[in-house]
């Protein structure tokens, strides 16, 4: 029988924790070969406290501040073949476990990943759908197909994937509310460049709590230090590469400046400021939100 460890790393969202876990356990309730673990990065909210009333799961303080310390600590907590990380703040569809199950059904399969679509709340027009992802928002169509991305919201690996590509890198990702990211990327970067293809399947749904993230000055936030993250990242791959993007983002930010004086439609406004903060982080400039 296939083993699998359900990864859930959370940072001061009891509540939406609670729901999480509610909605997991109403469909693993008679799956036996499944364990949930939650990685708490250091919440000072009642996180500890929710997770006592569901004594089936596994507790763990992280202590190390950071998204990439939590799922690290996960993979070495986990006792199961198959890896599977959510978000603290979603709910899965009524078939998600039946088509996971199935998707790793196939012993060549080693990474694996769906839709996360937005949980009862419509996006708003001003947000480009090519930057839909900034509020944690994935939707690659309706086929499966071989990617290089996945939302870590929902996505799967098996664990010899881990132990191949080794730990997320610690300079990455979110950290308590610093809005860093860049971590998934790097890690199935490597996962790749290790000869693991990775599936994305359209069936594999889970649905994200967002409407706290539907704000613009979050979204630039965001943007603004993935920047940076993405700055580290390729820095460290590709060093042509990322002084080429160095000068693009210097162009972007002067272009930037005229023509966010001209009248443009709101989303139009909103491309311009996304990518006007995501240059500035990428060169290591100061966050300037407008």
């Amino acid at each position: 029988m296939r083993t699998y460890s359900i990864i859930i790393c959370t940072y001061n969202r009891a509540k939406l924790l609670r729901e999480t876990i509610i909605s997991l356990l109403t469909f693993l309730k008679d799956k036996p070969n499944y364990e949930i673990i939650v990685i708490d990065n250091n919440s000072s909210d009642d996180t500890q406290v929710v997770c006592t009333q569901f004594p089936v799961l596994r507790y763990i303080l992280e202590l190390n501040q950071g998204l990439s310390h939590a799922r690290n600590r996960g993979i070495l907590e986990a006792e199961n073949d198959i890896l599977l990380f959510l978000d603290d703040d979603i709910e899965v569809a009524n078939n998600f476990f039946s088509v996971f199950e199935s998707i790793f059904k196939d012993d060549n399969l080693y990474i694996a990943g769906g839709k996360v679509l937005p949980f009862n709340t419509s996006i708003p027009n001003w947000l480009p759908k090519q930057y839909y992802y900034l509020v944690s928002i994935f939707d690659l169509g309706d086929a499966s197909k071989s990617v290089t991305k996945l939302m870590g919201a929902n996505y799967a690996m098996r664990k010899e994937v881990a132990e191949k590509v080794g730990s997320y890198d610690i300079n990455l990702g979110r950290k308590g509310n610093v809005l860093t990211g860049g971590e998934e990327i790097d890690y199935l970067n490597r996962a790749k460049s290790e000869g693991f293809d990775i599936l994305y399947h359209p069936d594999l749904v889970v649905y994200h709590k967002i409407s706290e993230k539907l704000d613009l000055n979050y979204i630039l936030n965001y943007s603004f230090n993935l920047g940076k993250s993405e700055s580290i990242m390729i820095s460290k791959i590709n060093p042509s590469k990322h002084i080429l993007k160095k000068l693009k983002a210097y162009f972007t930010i002067q272009a930037s400046k005229y023509f966010l004086d001209v009248k443009f439609s709101e989303s139009t406004v909103t491309y311009i400021k996304l990518n006007y903060q995501y240059s500035l982080g990428y060169l290591g400039l100061h966050n300037h939100k407008s």
